[in-house]
């Protein structure tokens, strides 16, 4: 059975919340004048993904990203990504390519529709969920100094899978700083993931399921389903100078008690990104 490390898809899908933040508040800071343009995102990001085990040892299982995206005016998007995670003696590359549409609206709310196509290769271990296609669909609504977010993603690979997480951040954000380009933003959050579990028992034999599947109904827990997966904490941190944007983002995820049962491991992770953003006015 598959025990992978659910922190980097977390991680991931906070990195990209910010991205769409720093891409207003570099317009805003270095072009608030004229806010129709179209840029060019470049990213490099790193993260030491701690696993806790159940027996208290903890392992390290680092990654390492790289992203290029375009972003037109009209709201589309296209993008690539690449990954590298490598343990003690395994390691795994991924990567997709993107293509989406977004859209800020002057209310607060803001969605994000896309499709990725995605490849792996490399130790099964380190793999997580095996899909080729991936729909996903992020909205968000700022209410005053908070933000409240919701996404979903439905993965087709061996199996069909759907992925649900609802959010809830505080803004903070201090304007020139050091000069009147630079900025900060500080957006600790809390988030509720849920899932399909169909993707877990892939590799498993129908012996072996059987088995489990006993042993869950046993604890009361269900299966195959769509049900809680667990809790997040985290506090990404981002200083930009114009356009350029250095974050870290801290993460804590707590896994519910039926992934926890079937050996899922607190985890914790810190991300280091590197972001720049090249803007075209026309």
């Amino acid at each position: 059975m598959k025990i992978n490390s659910i922190l980097v898809f977390s991680l991931l899908l906070i990195s990209k919340l910010l991205f769409g933040q720093n891409s207003i508040d570099s317009t805003n800071i270095a072009n608030s004048e004229d806010d129709n343009y179209s840029s060019v995102m470049f990213n490099v990001s790193y993260t030491n993904n701690n696993l806790e085990n159940l027996s208290g040892i903890t392992e390290k299982l680092p990654t390492i990203f790289a992203n290029t995206s375009f972003f037109h005016k009209s709201g589309l998007y296209a993008g690539a990504n690449y990954s590298k995670s490598f343990g003690d003696s395994i390691e795994a590359y991924e990567y997709s390519l993107q293509a989406g549409f977004q859209k800020y609206f002057t209310n607060g709310f803001d969605i994000d529709l896309s499709y990725s196509w995605h490849n792996f290769s490399g130790d099964s271990l380190l793999e997580g969920i095996n899909y080729d296609h991936s729909l996903d669909l992020l909205m968000g609504l700022e209410l005053s100094k908070f933000y409240l977010s919701g996404g979903a993603s439905y993965k087709l690979g061996t199996t069909k899978n759907l992925f649900a997480e609802v959010g809830l951040a505080r803004f903070f954000q201090i304007n020139k700083i050091f000069s009147k380009h630079d900025v900060l933003m500080i957006n600790p959050g809390i988030s509720v993931s849920f899932g399909t579990d169909y993707w877990l028992y892939e590799d498993m034999t129908q012996t072996e399921k059987q088995a489990l599947f006993a042993d869950l109904k046993t604890q009361g827990y269900s299966y195959e389903n769509f049900s809680y997966e667990g809790f997040t904490i985290y506090l990404p941190v981002s200083y930009g100078i114009k356009n350029i944007y250095l974050t870290g983002s801290w993460l804590y995820k707590i896994p519910g008690n039926k992934y926890e049962y079937i050996g899922w491991e607190n985890q914790s992770g810190l991300m280091l990104s590197l972001t720049y953003f090249l803007n075209f006015n026309k």
